[in-house]
């Protein structure tokens, strides 16, 4: 932005006088966050920096459900439609032409489920007879897991890449040094063909030509659509201006839009999500930008509560990272992480994203691993 400037290639552009109340608003926030972290992160970290005693343990319930789950796909083969194998695909699927369902969710579960299981199992025998083997074996187990691209969504391989690797490198504390080299060379290697096929991919959208614009252009383009910058921030106070805040039913029907069941309660309410697309291109009918997080809150609670979602996801963070310190279990670690991570990239989503993922991911794998320990405390009962 310094380089090129605040216009971006796509969409509207924002007046500077609203433009300055973005970069207010942003700075506010900022602030904000800074202070909250101040006051309550005792109560979530220590000087100790130690991690628990991770062990391999039973997770019978999780390969329960991956056997169901792979019955479903057996029964309704569209809902790996939206997959691509990054290193045979020629492009990546278009996430228009497949099915979102239930089973298409209960398939992204069950690769969280199906990763960290065997991750389980090579560090069971890893804890019976340490060998480097098993750590390139679950390095080989994270790269065909984040090799699976959802759609033309690169967090989709992202996330899973770095929440394996975060689990390998506190799981075999001796090669350490060695897992920090080989992380950077197969991140870069993962996200470099990742972006090469998105480029390459042909999706119908409003978006889809501004990438013939210069490399500065694009990369201003990108950084402020992908991590809420201040052009997001100005269409957001923009639509302040049609979009009344304390609207109860239109925030718990936003929030809760992809939350499978609970969304079917609330219905007849203007949309902020849709309000805002229709301001950032203004025209009605597009709805492929996000809402930024800050600026959900804005239109929901006004200027002075608009931190409200990001100050809730700041102490969620904190309270997953101490959940990790205090993991015993390769699923657990890897469950937290992999939660924490997605909640600590609030500036590239929103309440509606982060609640949908809590409730429709989340909760099934909390109450995987609650079955999974009633077993190891049964077997020490016995």
């Amino acid at each position: 932005m310094a380089i090129y400037g605040s216009d971006i290639q796509i969409g509207s552009s924002v007046s500077m006088v609203i433009q300055g109340q973005a970069v207010n608003l942003m700075l506010y926030e900022m602030i904000v966050l800074f202070v909250v972290f101040a006051i309550f992160h005792k109560y979530f970290y220590s000087n100790k920096n130690e991690f628990q005693n991770v062990k391999s343990r039973p997770n019978l319930f999780g390969w329960i459900f991956v056997i169901f789950t792979l019955t479903l796909v057996a029964l309704f083969p569209t809902s790996i439609g939206r997959y691509a194998f990054i290193w045979s695909a020629s492009e990546l699927n278009n996430d228009v032409t497949a099915d979102v369902g239930l089973t298409a969710l209960l398939v992204q579960i069950a690769q969280i489920v199906i990763t960290v299981g065997l991750l389980n199992i090579i560090y069971k025998f890893y804890e019976r007879k340490p060998n480097i083997l098993y750590l390139f074996l679950s390095l080989l187990v994270i790269m065909i897991s984040a090799s699976f691209i959802i759609g033309t969504s690169r967090s989709s391989i992202v996330i899973p890449l770095i929440t394996g690797l975060f689990t390998v490198f506190i799981l075999y504390k001796n090669y350490r040094k060695l897992i920090i080299t080989l992380s950077a060379i197969l991140s870069l290697l993962v996200i470099s063909v990742s972006t090469l096929l998105k480029q390459n991919t042909n999706v119908v959208t409003a978006r889809g030509l501004y990438h013939s614009a210069g490399a500065i252009e694009n990369f201003n383009t990108d950084v402020q659509i992908y991590f809420s910058g201040l052009i997001n921030i100005g269409h957001s106070i923009e639509s302040s201006f049609v979009y009344s805040p304390f609207q109860i039913n239109g925030v718990l029907g936003d929030i809760t839009h992809s939350v499978i069941f609970v969304n079917s309660f609330f219905t007849n309410f203007q949309s902020a999500l849709v309000t805002f697309n229709d301001m950032f291109y203004k025209k009605v009918g597009v709805s492929d930008q996000i809402l930024p997080l800050l600026g959900q809150g804005y239109l929901y609670f006004g200027a002075i509560l608009s931190p409200i979602f990001s100050i809730i996801v700041l102490l969620v963070v904190m309270l997953l990272d101490k959940n990790i310190h205090n993991s015993n279990s390769v699923f657990t670690l890897y469950v937290y992480a992999y939660l924490c991570l997605k909640f600590s990239l609030f500036f590239m989503s929103n309440a509606t994203i982060l609640l949908s993922f809590f409730t429709n991911f989340f909760l099934v794998l909390l109450v995987i691993a609650i079955l999974n320990k009633k077993i190891v405390v049964r077997r020490k009962l016995e």
